[in-house]
């Protein structure tokens, strides 16, 4: 009983603000998951079933995520020093979704680094962005610049704005009755 309260406190220490981004704007994370375990010399924290982590407007789900965190200083002097906010990765496996205001996208593996402020999906990654959808092998976010790149095998399918806008400009627009003019 006492092992599974200790877990749930670490699972709950994460809510503290930290330095690494699920989102590009920063903030708290939150995190939520059936079990946890935490491995302090190994400076880990093991999310099982059913994780949901949200920061800002950004969500990461995924099957199991494994978060590393502190320094690797003390990590290398057996130390225990450190916090749950200092996450260094995330490695997110198992129906990983990513999902902004912007877009979707899911994948097979995820993985955070927080010195590069980069998220990477691999494994039959779909990306969706309002009606466009791309399918590639790897998808690179990086947060803090903006910036999206797709490699291997990239299929897309883009709807333009102009298509779009002719859509509901045909549907705005009333259809003739060729018998009102008789």
């Amino acid at each position: 009983m006492l092992k599974a309260i200790v877990m749930g406190l670490g699972a709950v220490a994460l809510v503290a603000t930290a330095t690494a981004q699920v989102s590009g704007k920063g903030g708290p994370i939150r995190v939520k998951a059936d079990r946890s375990e935490v491995l302090d010399r190994e400076r880990k924290v093991i999310l099982i079933d059913n994780v949901d982590i949200t920061q800002g407007d950004a969500r990461l789900r995924a099957d199991l995520v494994t978060l590393s965190y502190g320094s690797p200083d003390m990590a290398r002097s057996g130390g225990l020093a450190g916090n749950f906010g200092d996450i260094e990765t995330m490695v997110a496996k198992g129906r990983v979704y990513y999902v902004t205001p912007d877009l979707k996208a899911t994948g097979d593996t995820g993985i955070y680094k927080a010195d590069t402020d980069t998220i990477t999906l691999s494994g039959d990654v779909v990306l969706l962005r309002g009606e466009d959808v791309a399918q590639g092998a790897t998808l690179t976010m990086e947060l803090s610049a903006g910036r999206t790149m797709l490699e291997g095998g990239v299929n897309m399918v883009i709807t333009p704005a102009e298509a779009d806008a002719m859509m509901s400009a045909r549907e705005d627009t009333p259809t003739p009755d060729p018998q009102a003019d008789q």
